[in-house]
């Protein structure tokens, strides 16, 4: 009975103060108007979207400095051209990587959910409108979902149909993967992806849209395994040997990604590689107590540094090269869709009006657009316009059959 008492109060989630359907509309009017004129205007060529989020995937860095026999991502700390790329904050470190995707996929966020909860267990029970049902209505193909390890995870399995995917590939899809340690390898994984756009493009001719979450940088860094070799060890007194294997992996998925990359830049369709972190991973006390040892920045902004994951949004055609310093996950899709012009949902266009204000939303703080960052101790204090967020983002999970479909699907 316990474990039923203590996930109740995951289950329910409070009415905001204001809420109303009519209050939403009221919010939306203008993105439905703007999200209608802007999609007159779209162009037909559809790029193929492939979204990874790799598991733990992280810059170091970003915490303080240490020294490095070799740079553990050289490829993608010097990816430019036709490149948009940055940092963004999360609402998890060290685990609870469904939340990341589903912020992802969503545009909505971990801070107006309960704090501890996993959105997928708790909160998504109904069908929901996201990047890949944007991308669907667009006439996409493929739309599935790519994960090299158990497909029972975060309740996955219920979870993907109601975000409008086709298909969901687990572990079970491979045949004798190539692992690393004891879990399915990065270069595997993207072989996958590259297979499987292989296939869909010999029966058609549409844009493909995937998603991917990895699995090879998962947690666990205390052990040696035979079948992994370092290449990466800190050369400073921060070293520890779970550092130096959670680097070297690290580069595995750089080298990974960089023959990803050098697969589509030799397509000829237009194609758009998202890939960002799901956190950081948890390494011992030791090495953040050394690194972090001279920071002087304040409690929260120390505190966010283990938020931070690198994200890079990739084209094998021409686009506008840009360098984020701040963005959240929430709003990383809009953010997708802008960059390949392509149509987008009313609720996708607030959203990118809303970052233009509110570069991070987490589960822990939002920053503003002169990047100060505010610990969220209580929605009540919020900014009005986070508050509108919460009552739009309310609706858009809770408001069943009351629910204004048109503002989160196109085409509805």
């Amino acid at each position: 009975a316990t474990i039923f008492a203590s996930s109740i109060k995951f289950l329910v989630v409070e009415k905001p103060d204001g809420y109303s359907v009519e209050k939403v509309n009221e919010i939306m009017k203008p993105y439905v108007k703007k999200a209608e004129e802007d999609n007159k205007t779209v162009t037909k060529n559809k790029p193929n979207v492939i979204a990874i989020m790799n598991e733990a995937f992280s810059d170091l860095t970003v915490l303080g400095n240490f020294s490095t026999n070799q740079d553990a991502m050289p490829f993608i700390r010097n990816l430019t051209k036709d490149t948009v790329k940055g940092t963004m904050y999360m609402s998890s470190y060290g685990g609870q990587t469904a939340n990341s995707e589903f912020e992802f996929l969503t545009g909505n966020t971990m801070a107006f959910l309960p704090g501890g909860s996993v959105a997928y267990q708790y909160q998504v029970k109904d069908q929901l409108g996201s990047l890949t049902t944007t991308l669907k209505n667009q006439g996409y193909q493929g739309n599935l979902v790519l994960h090299p390890y158990k497909a029972n995870g975060y309740n996955r399995e219920n979870v993907y149909p109601l975000l409008g995917f086709s298909k969901y590939l687990a572990i079970d899809s491979f045949k004798n993967p190539q692992t690393v340690r004891s879990y399915i390898s990065d270069q595997e994984d993207f072989n996958k992806i590259i297979s499987e756009y292989e296939n869909a493009k010999k029966s058609s001719n549409d844009p493909f849209y995937m998603f991917n979450v990895t699995i090879q940088n998962h947690g666990g860094y205390d052990k040696d395994f035979a079948n992994f070799d370092q290449k990466i060890s800190i050369t400073d007194a921060s070293s520890t040997p779970s550092a130096n294997r959670y680097l070297s992996l690290i580069k595995k998925t750089d080298d990974a990604f960089k023959n990803l990359v050098s697969y589509f830049e030799k397509v000829k369709e237009p194609t758009v590689i998202v890939m960002f972190g799901d956190h950081q991973p948890k390494l011992p006390d030791s090495f953040y107590n050394k690194v972090m040892a001279k920071d002087q920045s304040s409690t929260i902004e120390r505190e966010q540094k283990k938020h931070q994951v690198p994200f890079v949004i990739w084209a094998n055609y021409d686009i506008k090269e840009e360098e984020i310093k701040a963005i959240s996950p929430n709003y990383l899709a809009s953010k997708v869709i802008q960059v390949c012009g392509m149509e987008k949902t009313p609720y996708e266009c607030y959203l990118q009006e809303l970052y233009k204000k509110y570069p991070v939303v987490t589960g822990s703080v939002y920053m503003d657009n002169k990047q100060n960052l505010y610990g969220i101790d209580s929605l009540n204090d919020l900014p009005e316009d986070l508050k509108e967020y919460q009552m739009v983002q309310y609706h858009h999970m809770f408001a069943k059959k009351q629910r204004n479909d048109s503002l989160f699907y196109l085409g509805k």
